[in-house]
C-alpha cells in the first residue's frame, strides 16, 4: 500500500509539470488570437489599450475551459509516454501494478479538472462573456440598446399565437401586429399599430377576420380599439432573446428552454448548449480514458505525444461541430448530438483501456 502511494505521487508529479506547461502554452496562444483580431480596434478605432486589456481579461475565462482538457490530454500523453520510454512502466506492471490501477491518480485529477471546467461554466464564463459583448457594443461601437425588437412570435396558452413586427420597450408600442386565434371560433386579427401592458395588448383600429373549420374567410369586422389578454409578461421573450447562450449558465438555459418551449418557439439550439455544457466538462475524463492506453503503444516519446494528442483533438473537435450544428437544425435529437462525441471518443478509449490492462 505504502508503495502504491509513492507511485500516486510520483505520477501526479509527472502529469502536473507537462500540464501546467500545456496550459499555459495554450492560453497564450488563444490570446494572442484574439489579440490580433482585436489589431483592428487598436488601428483603426484608435480604442485604448486599456480597453483592449480589459476586453482580454474577460477572453480569459472562456480561453481557460477550452484549454483545461486539451493540456489534460497532452499531460496524459507525455506523462505516461516518458514511462514507457524509460521501461519504468514495465517495472511497475512487473511489480504487479495493473495498468487501470496505475492512471488512478489522472483520473482523479481529470475529475478535478472537469469539477473546475464545470464551475467556472456556470459561475464565471457566462458574465465574462456578457462583459466582452457589452464592452464591444456599448464603449467601442457605441451601439446603445434601443429597446426596439422586431419579428416577435409567441404562443399564448394553447390556442393564440401572436405575432408583432416591431416592439418598441420603452414607449410600450407595437407594430404591425397579427394574432391568430384557434378553438371553437377561428379568428385572425391584425392591427397596424398598438400598445401593451404587462399582460394585455391594445391594438388600434384592425380587422378581426373569422373563418371556418376549413380555415374559409366567412366574416370581417373593423375595430377601432380591442384589448387581447396575453395571459403572460411576453417581453420576458426579447429580453432572454437579447443574450446569447454562451452568456447563460444551465440553470438560465433551462429557465429560456421552458418559456420558449411553453410558447411554441423552437429551442434545439438552446437544448444543444444547455446539455453542451456538462458534456464539455466530462472531456478531461474521456481524454484520459484514451489518451492513457495511447501513451503506451509507441516509445517515440514526445513526438508521439504531441502528434497523437493533435489527432485525437481534430477527430474530436470535428465530429462535435457536425452534431452539434445538426441538433441545433433539428436533424439529430439534440441530447444524442451533444454525447454522440463523447460516447464514441470515451467507448474508444473504454475499449483500449480494457485491451491494454488485460490482454498486453
Amino acid at each position: 500500500m505504502k508503495g502504491l502511494k509513492i507511485v500516486d505521487r510520483y505520477l501526479v508529479l509527472e502529469f502536473l509539470k507537462p500540464f501546467l506547461y500545456s496550459l499555459a502554452a495554450l492560453v497564450i496562444v488563444m490570446l494572442s488570437g484574439y489579440l490580433f483580431q482585436l489589431t483592428d480596434f487598436i488601428i483603426i478605432r484608435e480604442v485604448p489599450l486599456q480597453l483592449v486589456a480589459r476586453l482580454l481579461s474577460y477572453r480569459l475565462p472562456p480561453i481557460i475551459v477550452q484549454s483545461i482538457a486539451i493540456a489534460v490530454l497532452l499531460a496524459t500523453i507525455l506523462s505516461l509516454g516518458r514511462l514507457v520510454k524509460d521501461n519504468e512502466l514495465s517495472a511497475l506492471q512487473m511489480g504487479g501494478i495493473s495498468f487501470i490501477r496505475l492512471i488512478y491518480p489522472l483520473l482523479v485529477l481529470a475529475i478535478v479538472a472537469s469539477s473546475i471546467i464545470y464551475g467556472l461554466n456556470e459561475r464565471v464564463v457566462p458574465q465574462a462573456n456578457t462583459n466582452y459583448q457589452r464592452i464591444v457594443k456599448e464603449e467601442i461601437y457605441q451601439d446603445q440598446e434601443s429597446g426596439v425588437y422586431t419579428d416577435l412570435l409567441f404562443r399564448g396558452g394553447e390556442e393564440q399565437y401572436f405575432y408583432a413586427g416591431e416592439v418598441d420597450d420603452q414607449e410600450q408600442q407595437l407594430k404591425w401586429v397579427m394574432i391568430y386565434q384557434q378553438g371553437e371560433e377561428k379568428r385572425i386579427i391584425t392591427a397596424k399599430a398598438g400598445s401593451f401592458t404587462e399582460d394585455s395588448w391594445l391594438l388600434e383600429e384592425g380587422l378581426i377576420s373569422e373563418l371556418d373549420a376549413d380555415d374559409y374567410l366567412v366574416k370581417e369586422e373593423v375595430f377601432k380599439g380591442l384589448e387581447i389578454e396575453v395571459g403572460r409578461d411576453f417581453r420576458q421573450f426579447y429580453r432572454y432573446d437579447s443574450r446569447q447562450p454562451s452568456e447563460m449558465n444551465r440553470k438560465q438555459l433551462r429557465e429560456q428552454i421552458d418559456l420558449f418551449t411553453e410558447a411554441g418557439i423552437d429551442t434545439n439550439q438552446l437544448v444543444v448548449e444547455y446539455h453542451f455544457k456538462l458534456a464539455e466538462a466530462i472531456l478531461p475524463l474521456i481524454f484520459v480514458l484514451v489518451g492513457a492506453p495511447l501513451s503506451v503503444g509507441s516509445e517515440k516519446g514526445r513526438l508521439f505525444g504531441i502528434i497523437a494528442s493533435i489527432i485525437i483533438i481534430f477527430i474530436y473537435f470535428a465530429v462535435v461541430s457536425i452534431f452539434r450544428s445538426l441538433g441545433g437544425n433539428g436533424v439529430v435529437e439534440p441530447f444524442l448530438a451533444v454525447w454522440f462525441p463523447n460516447l464514441l471518443v470515451g467507448g474508444v478509449g473504454v475499449y483500449l483501456l480494457l485491451r491494454e490492462n488485460y490482454f498486453s
